[in-house]
């Protein structure tokens, strides 16, 4: 009797979906056996060679703690978050823009001396969070209401975009991306959701265009275009010059020289076979630039092999299906369009890292959700998954009749400021 009255309670320590959790522990192992062999590069000329590795750890002890310390909170407080997110990611990301007037390329981070920290990251999550909140009090069939959440959305959306576009298309263009499927589902018309398709799509062409066409001194010397814009130019025209492709011996007089991380990782996937050359032991890790973050996934299938990497691909998959399952258990629509927008963004962002890593995007600078080296978006991802984990403890708690902490709370909505939390 006293063993059946001690297994839930020790239970309690792990609220929510286990499934995820199992997957967060097994991303979060293959992340410190990966970034551990990965960082060999950061170390030459330093004194310890376990430095980046004791950071890393320490970014993920800290989004480990913080995702359970978040996952123990009804999902009603994550209402408050972006009161903070949006307002500091639009200072920080508009103090990198001004600093990055006149520099030759775009910063992403603010160094804080103990802490380098990427604005772009507080931003999609704080978007992402504000768009569900207004779906959820959108009114379909009322035209006022359809007309203020749409513009509300693309006014946050826009300006936010705006400032990151600068320091990282990718980001700009995944954020826009999921906030464009949110619309779909949450219930945006028909009519405006098509006309903003068509404004896109036409901004997108032109866009193309210049990049494919336009000489990059022509681009350098225009004072409307962004600084990065002949990055992106290289990178595009690179990936879209399919044909005529060089045999080998032209690939490594030409070509290898001028593109380093790609040569570099398809070196390292080419000599994986099945089951990789083993823990430690990658050869590329030396010369590959951002082993330990950008293309991490070419490091795990040289070292894990092609089995390895699939692994790793199924697990994003339980917890993307996990996700959904969340998601369509909600019978509130906050919940439900929260956790279907984080879940977008950490299976795009692994989508995109992944097929960076095998030579089917262009390069970008996406991290894989915890697994690449990196503070900020480790601490970033924590916090989403452990918003998704609270969603799943609240439906858990309400299932067996039982509250989750802060279901009493009654303070004000953060961002109409004229709503109840108690309201759906």
């Amino acid at each position: 009797m006293e063993n059946t009255e001690d297994k839930p309670k020790r239970r309690q320590l792990l609220n929510g979906d286990r499934t995820i959790w199992t997957m967060v522990f097994i991303l979060c192992g293959i992340s410190l056996i990966e970034v551990f062999s990965a960082s060999s590069r950061l170390t030459f000329g330093k004194s310890s060679f376990l430095a980046p590795i004791i950071s890393h750890t320490m970014h993920l002890g800290i989004g480990l703690a913080g995702m359970w310390l978040v996952h123990l909170l009804h999902y009603k407080w994550y209402r408050l978050f972006p009161v903070l997110l949006v307002p500091l990611s639009i200072l920080l990301l508009g103090y990198l823009s001004i600093r990055s007037m006149g520099s030759s390329g775009a910063e992403r981070w603010i160094n804080l001396g103990f802490f380098q920290l990427q604005p772009s990251e507080l931003g999609k999550i704080g978007v992402i969070m504000s768009v569900a909140y207004w779906l959820s009090k959108l009114k379909p069939d009322d035209e006022l209401s359809q007309a203020n959440t749409f513009w509300k959305i693309l006014a946050l959306t826009g300006f936010v975009d705006a400032l990151i576009v600068g320091e990282n298309l990718s980001t700009a263009v995944l954020l826009a991306g999921v906030i464009f499927v949110m619309m779909i589902l949450g219930g945006i018309a028909w009519r405006r959701m098509l006309a903003l398709t068509g404004v896109v799509v036409g901004a997108g062409i032109v866009a193309v265009v210049i990049l494919l066409f336009v000489p990059a001194q022509t681009i350098r010397d225009s004072k409307i275009i962004p600084s990065r814009a002949t990055t992106w130019q290289a990178r595009l025209q690179d990936f879209s010059q399919t044909r005529n492709k060089p045999n080998a011996y032209e690939y490594a007089k030409l070509v290898a020289p001028e593109k380093p991380q790609e040569t570099h990782a398809n070196i390292a996937i080419a000599t994986s076979n099945i089951l990789g050359k083993g823990p430690g032991n990658s050869d590329e890790r030396d010369y590959l630039q951002e082993a330990s973050c950008d293309f991490i996934y070419a490091i795990i299938i040289e070292e894990l092999g092609i089995v390895g990497g699939v692994i790793v691909m199924l697990v994003y998959v339980v917890l993307l299906y996990r996700v959904g399952r969340i998601a369509t258990k909600c019978k509130e629509k906050y919940p439900a369009y929260l956790a279907m927008g984080l879940g977008m963004l950490l299976g795009l962002q692994a989508f995109i890292n992944m097929s960076v890593a095998v030579g089917l995007f262009p390069v970008t600078g996406q991290p894989l959700p915890l697994i690449s080296k990196g503070g900020t978006s480790v601490l970033m991802t924590s916090g989403c998954i452990g918003m998704l984990l609270g969603i799943s403890n609240v439906l858990e708690k309400e299932a067996k009749g039982e509250q989750a902490l802060g279901t009493e709370a009654d303070i004000p909505s953060p961002v109409d400021g004229n709503e109840s939390f108690d309201e759906n």
